[in-house]
């Protein structure tokens, strides 16, 4: 089974608020999840009694164990429990792909639409509600959630992030690159590093990149995001044009993301380190210039992620923040 595009990018999501810690906003998954809503996300769904449901479709093969099925026509089927008490009630296991449905024991599953899932949940008087990928990184959306959840306005997000951008799963990453695009130290090593031999080659054809512009590649070998985006930002020098260049890195990246059809983004702190631009400067430039770029595209919901490597860095972001 192919993986649903926006069950990915929920996946993607989930993965990030549990990265991020017990304090990450929830609001990129909530984007994430009425974007599913919105575009017929298929979700798979373990079942029960895979003779019976057979029979029920009138099939010349028994269906076995582990077969994933697509259903066309009402069935009489059952889904598994999660969790049943005292009282009965429980929970119905949903995985946004095969990878997340084959870390439990083997079974069944039909593929479903979440939006038919939800929209079941009522008729259902002791199920409490949805547990998605309970094998590893869970969301519980128990019935009220999902009343919440299908009332949410989407609205793009900025979190941010303690650790490297290499870790995000994201629709595209972005590499603090130097003017030929061949690689370097900092986050353009570990970016090259992770995806291996092929990045380098594409970066090739690319013929370098101007300082304030991006410029676009697949990811690889790094298989949780779908593109790296290269940015170059300027050595500082305490001049005005820095600050324009710098600003232009964050929009420019904005601007390829978008044009390829990501809903997400991770950004390193561009230009603080060998190149020298202050952090405290640098902070406030990329949050305007991001905040800018959004408010600009009113239409587009962008769940961005500024990732924070060193110390130093986290620090200036919360002294934004806090207003210091």
């Amino acid at each position: 089974m192919k993986t649903d595009t926006y069950a990915k990018e929920l996946e993607r999501l989930l993965y990030n608020w549990y990265y991020g810690g017990e304090n990450a906003s929830p609001k990129p998954v909530f984007n994430a999840l009425r974007a599913g809503l919105e575009n017929n996300m298929q979700v798979l769904v373990p079942i029960e009694t895979p003779a019976a449901l057979a029979e029920n479709l009138g099939s010349g093969e028994l269906i076995k164990v582990g077969d994933t099925v697509t259903l066309d026509r009402e069935a009489a089927i059952r889904f598994q429990r999660l969790g049943g008490n005292e009282r009965g009630q429980y929970f119905i296991p949903v995985f946004t792909s095969e990878r997340e449905f084959n870390q439990g024991k083997a079974s069944s599953c039909i593929i479903q639409p979440l939006q038919t899932l939800f929209t079941h949940a009522g008729l259902w008087p002791d199920c409490l509600g949805f547990m998605m990928n309970p094998w590893n990184k869970k969301l519980v959306l128990a019935k009220d959630m999902i009343k919440t959840v299908t009332g949410y306005q989407p609205q793009s997000h900025i979190s941010f992030v303690r650790g490297s951008v290499v870790d995000m799963h994201v629709g595209a990453i972005v590499n603090a690159a130097n003017n030929s695009l061949l690689g370097g130290g900092g986050v353009d090593g570990a970016i090259h590093r992770a995806a291996g031999p092929g990045l380098l080659q594409e970066c090739r054809t690319l013929h370098g990149c101007n300082t304030g512009e991006a410029k676009i590649t697949g990811a690889y070998q790094i298989s949780h995001t779908d593109y790296i985006i290269h940015t170059v930002g300027p050595v500082y020098r305490g001049k005005g044009q820095d600050a324009v260049l710098l600003a232009d890195c964050y929009r420019n990246s904005l601007e390829l993301a978008m044009e390829h059809g990501c809903t997400s983004i991770a950004f390193p702190c561009i230009s603080t380190g060998v190149y020298g631009y202050p952090l405290d400067e640098a902070a406030v430039l990329s949050l305007r210039a991001v905040t800018g770029w959004l408010d600009a595209h009113p239409d587009v919901v962008m769940n961005v992620y500024i990732c924070c490597f060193r110390d130093e860095e986290a620090e200036a972001y919360e002294n934004i923040l806090q207003g210091v």
